[in-house]
């Protein structure tokens, strides 16, 4: 098999992450998958501002998506699973996994979402977040549910993660030129298909990371669940997304995601950076006439796949 290395380096005021420790609280090690025909790659380090350190959760985002990758990184994709493995929320009892080890990729956001909370409160002492919603807020699919507005719900006002987590007081909207590593993005593809992701970088056609948004953008890296149901063939996983007007370039050090529509509109490209808790508004989605109504997952949209994912041999 062939190494994929990847390095989530992010430099902090105070803090570093380099190399693998205890609990994925450090950058991602290089793993052992099948890769594909796809060569190593180091994903360099990308700085958050200031502000992110402190008003925004990306640090802990970033942590999730490294614990996560470790931990339950290519265990395959299944479009009804949701989540990993059983996530305790807080002392409110346990959030279960629906067919586990596989997940798609809305649920995987809400994974992400919900281990970057444990990462913060295991680190900090601080378990207050859980009181801000319920249990069944991340079970639900009412508009009262954040995880109805997750799964994307387009009459609740929430075409991604960066609005369900803005509707419910734990966001702010980011545009994609201002976007940092541990934001969300949800993406729209030209084939009618779509994805929910963590943003961790912009991309210039050769597929090497950028310091910041420029002319050389042409899509960006992310993390998320897609592929196959196959272990080692989907599942949490990396992507180079390419926005649909640069094509699809070869050599690119990720798989692919091509076709990528790119939009200031925020029903085709939605983003958006998940505040710190200690910035959570309280604030709550109004009912919008459809109160009793839940959120019906499309299976069809998010299909899982993306431009190189290839069935095993």
């Amino acid at each position: 098999m062939r190494k994929i290395l990847l390095s989530l380096t992010v430099v902090l005021s105070t803090v570093v992450f380099s190399s693998a420790s205890d609990f994925g609280l450090q950058g991602l090690s290089a793993v052992d998958i099948p890769a594909l025909g796809f060569p190593a790659v180091q994903v360099p380090a990308v700085p958050l501002r200031a502000e992110a350190q402190d008003r925004y959760f990306n640090p802990y985002v970033l942590k999730a998506v490294d614990y996560l990758y470790k931990n339950y990184g290519l265990k395959g994709y299944d479009i009804h699973s949701v989540l990993t493995h059983d996530i305790q929320y807080g002392g409110f009892g346990t959030i279960k996994a629906t067919r586990p080890p596989l997940t798609m990729c809305v649920a995987a956001q809400m994974e992400v979402i919900l281990t970057a909370m444990q990462l913060y409160s295991q680190e900090t002492g601080d378990y207050s977040e859980y009181n801000y919603l319920p249990r069944s807020s991340f079970e639900g699919l009412t508009i009262d549910d954040i995880k109805g507005h997750i799964w994307v719900n387009h009459e609740f006002h929430s075409d991604g993660t960066a609005d369900a987590l803005i509707n419910f007081g734990m966001g702010e909207r980011r545009p994609f030129e201002q976007l940092e590593p541990g934001d969300f993005i949800n993406i729209n593809r030209t084939n009618k298909t779509g994805h929910a992701v963590t943003f961790l970088g912009y991309i210039d056609k050769a597929g090497d990371v950028l310091p910041q948004y420029g002319p050389d953008v042409v899509g960006f890296k992310y993390f998320s669940s897609q592929g196959l149901a196959d272990p080692g063939y989907g599942g949490f996983d990396f992507r180079d997304a390419v926005f649909s007007q640069f094509g699809c370039p070869d050599g690119m050090p990720l798989k692919r995601d091509c076709g990528v529509i790119f939009s200031n509109d925020q029903l085709y490209l939605n983003t958006g950076a998940m505040l710190a808790p200690t910035y959570w508004t309280g604030a709550r989605p109004k009912p919008a006439g459809v109160p009793g109504r839940e959120t019906q997952f499309d299976a069809a949209y998010f299909n899982g796949l993306t431009t190189d994912d290839r069935p095993p041999r």
